[in-house]
């Protein structure tokens, strides 16, 4: 009978002592570095979270020495994990790793702060909540009135606060509350470097599709066009990828150091969003399910463990505040998103035609219907003929919450092509062809062997999908792409099953997919980052100019939700100003911007 060996600490410090438990000993160097680089980076965000939690029990508020003390662990972190591979150049590895680990979070800093985030949650109740935590606010003990957090308090008080937290450890650090905005581009790499890893390992893609792939994985739409904002469900798609690539990793290989990412990206997730944790759960018992079939039992045992411990960390400890004090409070760790008093995402985010239509119908929209922002009863979303693209339609993605097409103006023609991928994939495991003996396959004997050998990957490729969709469909707001952006991976998933063959034509599918899916990410990033460009721009030259302006004349504003936010913004640029409370006090009043809420008021 096989000995099991359980996880304990002498096993760990066994395995750690020879390294042979934490990498496989043929992988490539190349691959293991992009994981150690990507699981650092998790890691920094893990260690924040249990310094700042730990912190908060003992009543003890975010400093800049929690900062320090998470850079400091995670250097060592990668050092560590760079120490035990079994490589002989592995001081070269270590080099590498932390001139990549350093500089990448250094230019996304930079990149943060060029940047204003002028989206309407951004700046109502994101930023709030960092000014709230970077004044010693204690959400573990302490909850926020009204009057205190600007009439945000619900959300400050009931929402998933991970992010908040290491964006505040920023904030401490550099005293510019827009350099929080930096764990997009940083999660972005991460997941670049985790994808990459993973699909380096797979002898049927070559390094430049794997590239490609990874790039096209990392920077999707959603994650793209909320880069320069505080936004949380950009960050919610980089750490499902993360997540999604190391349970591919357990599946094969199934080390030490997979499951020590595992046990980080679990309860850093499921603290991003509270559908984080519905999703999750959901991947989870998917993934199980999966590894109970193909009788995978040990690999089962310690998934189980592992995804206890985690979810113990992410729903108890690390998120004490919300899920433990919704469901003390209100009975419900998911309020204010569940429950008889939950607030109504869908009303408000909706034009005239979506009223009342299941997830199905809504998640059809968001991907075959013409890229847009409308919405309310005077309003209608329309589908458009796939593979087409208007100028006025790129308009949707300076924005960061395109309502309708959120996934990009061509994403409804790659996901027919996807259609004909799995068709294709199909036909080759049922045609006659494939059933008859070797003999008669005009096929040759080593394709239609390989395609035996390639079938049970097919299937779970195909069963990956359904549970790609089983996610999106369970949310009822499934038009708007950033409530449910692994449905991106649907492509991904399909692309790869296109890979699997040796198939010519099915892999002539797979390239046309990854030319739409480069263009369409093409499309979307360059409208996105020149409207940006061009409106931080515009804003910084107003609020020089008011600055100048009102050092002898000294100005009023209605800031309205945006209070904290602003304030802290204008008197960063030294302007001289008062503020007007309600709105109809504010007279003869101008828009500072034109989507902004801020208006500038007429004197006496």
């Amino acid at each position: 009978m096989l000995k099991r060996k359980f996880f304990s600490l002498p096993n760990l410090l066994s395995d750690i002592g020879n390294g042979q438990e934490l990498f496989h000993p043929r992988s490539g160097r190349v691959s293991d570095s992009f994981l150690i680089l990507g699981s650092s980076i998790v890691f920094f965000l893990f260690a924040s979270l249990l310094i700042s939690s730990i912190a908060f029990l003992f009543q003890i508020p975010i400093t800049s020495c929690h900062f320090f003390g998470a850079a400091g662990i995670t250097l060592l972190y990668a050092i560590l994990s760079c120490s035990l591979h079994p490589d002989p150049n592995r001081f070269f590895d270590i080099s590498m790793v932390f001139i990549l680990l350093v500089s990448s979070f250094y230019v996304c800093l930079l990149i943060s702060r060029i940047f204003f985030d002028l989206s309407y949650d951004g700046q109502a109740y994101h930023q709030e909540a960092l000014i709230q935590l970077n004044r010693g606010w204690n959400p573990f003990y302490e909850q926020l009135t009204s009057p205190q957090a600007n009439n945000m308090h619900r959300w400050l008080n009931h929402y998933s606060k991970g992010v908040w937290f290491y964006a505040t450890m920023i904030f401490k650090v550099t005293k510019d509350i827009e350099s929080g905005k930096l764990f997009h581009f940083w999660l972005m790499i991460a997941a670049l470097s985790v994808t990459l890893s993973f699909l380096l390992r797979f002898e049927t893609l070559s390094r430049s599709l794997a590239v490609l792939i990874s790039f096209l994985v990392a920077f999707n739409p959603v994650s793209t066009y909320q880069s320069l904002s505080f936004y949380l469900d950009g960050q919610l798609m980089s750490l499902m990828i993360i997540l999604a690539g190391v349970l591919g990793f357990i599946y094969r290989e199934s080390k030490r150091i997979h499951y020590c990412l595992f046990l980080m990206v679990i309860p850093v997730l499921v603290n991003v969003k509270l559908t984080a944790g519905i999703y999750t759960g959901l991947i989870m018992i998917g993934y199980m399910g999966m590894l109970w079939v193909k009788s995978k039992f040990e690999q089962l045992r310690k998934t189980l463990i592992y995804t206890l411990i985690a979810f113990f960390l992410g729903f108890v400890l690390f998120g004490f505040n919300p899920y433990v004090t919704n469901t003390l409070q209100r009975g419900n760790p998911f309020y204010p998103a569940l429950g008889t008093d939950r607030s109504d995402y869908t009303y408000p985010q909706f034009p005239a035609n979506f009223i009342g239509k299941n997830s199905f119908t809504l998640l059809f929209y968001s991907i075959f219907a013409k890229s847009d922002n409308v919405r309310g009863l005077e309003k209608k979303a329309y589908l458009k003929i796939p593979f087409t693209v208007s100028k006025d339609e790129l308009g949707a993605f300076t924005d960061t919450n395109a309502k309708q097409g959120g996934f990009g103006p061509l994403f409804g023609g790659a996901i027919l092509l996807s259609f004909l991928i799995i068709m294709a994939v199909l036909w080759s495991l049922y045609s006659p062809s494939q059933k008859t003996g070797p003999e008669k396959s005009n096929l040759g004997v080593k394709e239609n062997a390989a395609k035996r050998a390639s079938s049970p990957n097919i299937y779970w490729g195909l069963f990956c999908l359904a549970l790609v969709l089983a996610t999106c469909l369970i949310n009822p707001a499934s038009s708007l792409a950033r409530f449910v952006p692994q449905m991106w991976l649907f492509l991904i998933i399909s692309v790869l099953l296109a890979y699997s063959l040796k198939n010519k034509v099915i892999r002539i599918l797979g390239h046309l997919t990854l030319m739409v899916l480069v263009l369409n990410n093409v499309l979307v990033g360059y409208t996105y980052y020149q409207y940006n460009l061009k409106i931080t721009r515009i804003y910084n030259q107003r609020l020089e100019k008011m600055a100048v302006i009102s050092q002898e004349n000294p100005m009023q504003f209605y800031f309205g939700h945006f209070l904290s936010s602003n304030t802290l913004r204008f008197d960063r640029f030294g302007i001289v100003y008062s503020i007007v409370r309600k709105k109809e006090e504010c007279r003869n009043g101008q828009r500072i911007l034109p989507n902004s809420i801020i208006i500038k008021c007429e004197t006496k």
